[in-house]
C-alpha cells in the first residue's frame, strides 16, 4: 500500500489541480518518489483519496492534452440525445485525433501487482479515454521451483520453470475493483465507462471452461460483457511452454470441444477477442534455445499440419489467391515461407463453425513474431475473411503494430523493399505485381498528413512516420470502416524490479504515466489517416457501441469534416488568395499611373489605345 501524498491544493481547475508536495519517505526499490514542486492532477486525483492511496505519483512533464481538449472530451459528447452530442467533433483540431476507447486494455498483468485501480483510472481520464474494456491477463506464471526469482512478465523468464497457465484469479481481482470501487463511485463512472471482461479461457485445454465461467458468473451476476482476450495461438509464449500443451486443431474444433463457451457467449452477444497469430517467421524476440528442453527451435511447422496442407491444397488456392505460390510450389508442397499463415485453416474453421459469435481478431493477427509478411497478402487474407464471416472484427492494438509495421518508416527508406525483386514473399512461381508508383503516391499524401501532426505525436510517442505498408492497409480500414476497432493493449503492471527480477530481465514491470501516454499516443498515430467516415465508425465509437449494445445510449458525434481541406490546402488556398491579390493591386496601379501619364484621367482613349475598352 502506498503512502498518502502530503500535499495542500493551490487551485483546482477542470484539467488539474496543482499540488505542493514535500519528498515523501520510503525505501528506493518501492520506486513512489513525490519530489517537491508542482505536479499536474485532473479531478480524479480525488479518486485515490477516496481509495486511499495516491492519485498517480508518476507524471509526465506536460499533460498529453490541453484543458480546453480534456473540457471537451466528456461521455456527454456521445450521450445520445445529449446536446453535447451534436457538436462536431474537431479530429484535426481542438478535439484531436488520440483514441477515446481502448478496446484492449488489461488491468492486470500476468504476475505481480497491478498499478492501482483509481490511479490507473486517474491516467486513462487524463490522457481523453472515455470508454474501455477491462482485460485482466487470462493467464499467471507458475513457477516450478519455489526458490526461483519471481517474475512478472514471460519474456523475462522464457523457459519451462516458468510456464503460463490459464487462470481465472485476474478475472476476480478485476470484478471486485468493477462491482465495489467503480459501480459505487459515481464520479468514476461520470468520467468512463467500462466494460469488463472475461479473459480466463483455456482453448488448449477446455475441460474446465464451463464449470469455471459458471463460478464466476454465479459470484458476480449481470457484471461482465466481454469475453478475451483468448488465446488461439501465441508464438511470443513458446519459451514458456505454449506448444508443450494440446493445440487447436480442426479435428479439436468439429469436435465440439468448444461448443458450451462459444455458443453462450454467442447467445449473450458479447464481443470476444481472441488472439490468434496467422503464422511465425522468427523468434528474434523469443529466445526459445533458452531452455535445452524446449523442442522449438524456429517457426517449426508439425508434420501433420504440411502434410494436411498438400491435402488441402484447393482450399489454400482458393484462399490465398495470386499469392498461393508465395507458400507453395508448382507440385503444392508448402514452402518454408507457409510457416508465416500456417494457423490460417484453423482459424477460418474456428470462424465458420461459430458465426454468431462476435469476434475481435486481436492486433489482426500480427505479432513480433510475424515481421515479414507481405501487407498485399495479408490485407487479402483481411479481406476475405472479412467477406466470409459477417461477425469478425479486427483490433488495432498494440504499439508493437505502429512501432514494427505502420509507422515506423526509416527516413529516406524507398518503396523497392516490398516489390517483387526484393520482397522474400516472391519467388519465381508468384504471378502478381506490386504497383510500386501507386504506393508511393499514397505513401506520399500520408506523409503530407504526418508532417501536420509530427510535432504532437513525437511529444508523447515513438514512431517516425507512416510507412509503405500504412498505405496498403489505409485502403483496408477504408474498405471495411465497420470492422476495426482501436486499442492500446496496455498492461497496467507494477512489479518492482527488486521484487520481480526474473532470470533475464531485472527491471521488473513498473508502469507509469509516460508508459501509458506513450502507448496510447503510438497506437493512436494511424487514426490521423482515416477519412471522417471510418474515423467515426472506428475511433468515435458505432463500431464499439454496435458490438457492446450500447447503441441505444451512446452514439458517436458528427465528424466537422475538416479532412476535405487538410492544412496544406487551406494554406495554399491562402497563399494563392494573397498572390492574386497583390497582383490585381499591381495591375491597377500600373494602369492608373498609365492612364494619368496619357490624359490626366483615370480612363484610355479609345482611338490611342485599340486594344482598350471603352469609355461608357
Amino acid at each position: 500500500p502506498l503512502t498518502p501524498n502530503r500535499c495542500r491544493s493551490d487551485r483546482n481547475t477542470r484539467s488539474g489541480q496543482h499540488y505542493r508536495c514535500r519528498e515523501v519517505d520510503q525505501p528506493e526499490s518501492q520506486g513512489y518518489y513525490l519530489h517537491s514542486g508542482t505536479i499536474k492532477r485532473t479531478k480524479v486525483a480525488m479518486w485515490g483519496l477516496l481509495l486511499m492511496i495516491p492519485a498517480g505519483v508518476v507524471g509526465l512533464t506536460d499533460p498529453l492534452l490541453s484543458e480546453e481538449t480534456l473540457e471537451r472530451r466528456s461521455l456527454t459528447r456521445f450521450i445520445k440525445g445529449h446536446e453535447n452530442n451534436t457538436i462536431c467533433w474537431e479530429r484535426h483540431g481542438v478535439d484531436g485525433f488520440l483514441s477515446v476507447i481502448d478496446s484492449h486494455n488489461h488491468f492486470r498483468p500476468f504476475e505481480g501487482p497491478p498499478v492501482p485501480f483509481g490511479t490507473y483510472l486517474e491516467w486513462m481520464v487524463d490522457h481523453g479515454l472515455l470508454f474501455s474494456t477491462m482485460f485482466g491477463i487470462g493467464q499467471k506464471i507458475m513457477k516450478a521451483n519455489p526458490q526461483d526469482p519471481d517474475c512478472c512478465y514471460y519474456l523475462h523468464c522464457p523457459t519451462l520453470n516458468y510456464t503460463v497457465v490459464p487462470s481465472t484469479k485476474n478475472d476476480y481481482a478485476n470484478a471486485e475493483d468493477f462491482t465495489k470501487t467503480y459501480k459505487k463511485n459515481s464520479t468514476m463512472e461520470d468520467m468512463i465507462h467500462l466494460t469488463l471482461s472475461v479473459t480466463f479461457p483455456n482453448l488448449q485445454q477446455p475441460k474446465d471452461n464451463n464449470n469455471n465461467f459458471n463460478r464466476l458468473e454465479n459470484s458476480y451476476p449481470n457484471t461482465f460483457g466481454w469475453a478475451g482476450e483468448i488465446n488461439v495461438f501465441k508464438h511470443a509464449l513458446a519459451g514458456n511452454g505454449f506448444f508443450e500443451q494440446d493445440r487447436v486443431t480442426e479435428k479439436k474444433i468439429n469436435s465440439g470441444a468448444y461448443d458450451t463457451l462459444f455458443d453462450t457467449l454467442s447467445a449473450r452477444k458479447w464481443p470476444t477477442t481472441l488472439h490468434c497469430d496467422l503464422g511465425c517467421d522468427n523468434y528474434d524476440n523469443v529466445p526459445v534455445d533458452e531452455d535445452p528442453r524446449n523442442q522449438l527451435n524456429d517457426c517449426h511447422v508439425p508434420t501433420f499440419e504440411l502434410m494436411d496442407a498438400s491435402r488441402n491444397a484447393m482450399w489454400w488456392k482458393e484462399m490465398l489467391g495470386p499469392y498461393y505460390h508465395s507458400f507453395f510450389t508448382k507440385k503444392n508442397a508448402p514452402r518454408d515461407s507457409f510457416s508465416k499463415v500456417q494457423h490460417l485453416r484453423v482459424w477460418d474453421t474456428l470462424l465458420g463453425k461459430y458465426p454468431k459469435l462476435k469476434v475481435v481478431w486481436a492486433h489482426i493477427g500480427l505479432s513480433k513474431e510475424l515481421k515479414d509478411l507481405h501487407p498485399y497478402i495479408h490485407a487479402h487474407v483481411l479481406r476475405t475473411l472479412f467477406n466470409r464471416h459477417p461477425n469478425l472484427h479486427a483490433d488495432v492494438s498494440w504499439d508493437v503494430l505502429a512501432k514494427q509495421n505502420l509507422m515506423n518508416h526509416p527516413i529516406g527508406r524507398s518503396v523497392d523493399h516490398l516489390t517483387n525483386e526484393h520482397h522474400t514473399d516472391f519467388n519465381e512461381d508468384v504471378e502478381f505485381m506490386v504497383n510500386s508508383d501507386e504506393v508511393k503516391d499514397l505513401h506520399d499524401d500520408l506523409h503530407a498528413t504526418w508532417q501536420i501532426h509530427e510535432q504532437l505525436v513525437r511529444r508523447s510517442g515513438s514512431v517516425s512516420g507512416p510507412t509503405h505498408a500504412m498505405a496498403i492497409y489505409l485502403e483496408l480500414f477504408h474498405e471495411f470502416p465497420e470492422r476495426f476497432l482501436t486499442g492500446t493493449d496496455f498492461v497496467a503492471s507494477f512489479g518492482q524490479k527488486a521484487n520481480y527480477p526474473g532470470t533475464k530481465n531485472r527491471n521488473g514491470c513498473v508502469k507509469d504515466v509516460p508508459n501509458h501516454a506513450r502507448q496510447l499516443t503510438d497506437t493512436s498515430s494511424i487514426n490521423m489517416f482515416l477519412d471522417d467516415e471510418a474515423f467515426k465508425k472506428i475511433v468515435l465509437g458505432e463500431n464499439y457501441f454496435r458490438l457492446t449494445g450500447l447503441e441505444d445510449v451512446f452514439a458517436a458525434p458528427p465528424v466537422c469534416g475538416d479532412t476535405l481541406l487538410p492544412l496544406e490546402a487551406i494554406i495554399g488556398i491562402v497563399a494563392g488568395v494573397v498572390l492574386l491579390v497583390l497582383i490585381i493591386i499591381i495591375v491597377l496601379v500600373s494602369v492608373y499611373f498609365c492612364r494619368k501619364d496619357e490624359s490626366g484621367t483615370s480612363f484610355s482613349r479609345v482611338g490611342e489605345n485599340p486594344s482598350a475598352t471603352t469609355n461608357v
